[in-house]
């Protein structure tokens, strides 16, 4: 190979680099600006699901935090990754629009998809059922029976939970069919024809409800919590009582009462 051989080959090298280059530092900041909307969305997303659809403790309770940052890890890296792999300055302006256009939309859909599974499974009820407040997803509440339910109470919040009563069974085929729902983990709380209105609740909470500080003495490993709950309150000790808060994924939570049975606090402790 003569020298001119050779260094034609080393420029069409070069060039070769450059142009590697040169595309990637297209695509690298095609990619961070990406990047920097996904993230705008994704916090914009995490708003809507933490603050609104899942305040605390039900986010705690109903495990939604895992999976719902997965699904933002997975939409936020994969649209960005495509843009980088997709980007080039050699491709004309539609190309790259069309480029942009597909990944974005591939990415919206996902994102929609993931937010509407996570408000199908948000709070929605928080009912008191016999000794203890359950909390009940959208989709544990059966539709079909909420036109069944008192006045004001036939439609579930699309934020927020719903408070609600319930009442005992009436007749024997009740108790037989509540007996066979239950063995399928369908409790009363997720039964809109057995609601009742909150008001209607109250004296029976007040007669299941025990003081915090009987409660404090029989987990004194849970002290601080206990007393942390109380603080964030606003209450004194004293003045709080305590119901088990459940859900069809934990057991182990109690709900702090003020003197009218409102909710006031929340502490991950096991209230049975």
């Amino acid at each position: 190979m003569s020298m001119l051989e050779q260094f034609r080959n080393l420029a069409l090298l070069h060039h070769q680099a450059m142009l590697v280059q040169h595309r990637f530092r297209f695509a690298s900041r095609c990619a961070a600006a990406h990047l920097v909307v996904s993230l705008t969305v994704a916090l914009l997303s995490a708003v809507v699901v933490f603050g609104l659809w899942y305040p605390a403790p039900f986010r705690q309770m109903l495990q939604v935090g895992p999976i719902f940052l997965l699904v933002l890890a997975v939409d936020v890296v994969c649209g960005p990754l495509l843009t980088l792999i997709l980007s080039s300055p050699s491709k004309s302006r539609r190309e790259r629009w069309l480029d942009f256009s597909l990944i974005g939309a591939i990415q919206l859909l996902a994102l929609v998809y993931g937010m509407y599974s996570v408000w199908l499974a948000r709070p929605a009820v928080l009912a008191f059922e016999v000794d203890r407040l359950v909390v009940a997803t959208a989709n544990e509440v059966q539709a079909d029976a909420l036109p069944e339910a008192p006045p004001g109470l036939q439609r579930l919040p699309w934020a927020g939970v719903l408070r609600v009563g319930t009442r005992r069974a009436k007749s024997g085929a009740e108790i037989l069919r509540g007996v066979e729902l239950g063995l399928e983990g369908v409790s009363p709380a997720m039964l809109p024809d057995r609601w009742l209105p909150w008001a209607d609740a109250r004296d029976a909470m007040r007669e299941k409800a025990r003081p915090l500080v009987r409660l404090i003495e029989l987990h004194p490993d849970q002290v601080q919590a206990l007393g942390e709950a109380a603080q964030a309150s606003g209450h004194r000790v004293k003045d709080l009582s305590y119901l088990p808060l459940t859900s069809s994924k934990t057991r182990e939570w109690v709900a702090l009462l003020d003197a009218e049975m409102n909710m006031v606090g929340f502490a991950p402790v096991d209230g049975f």
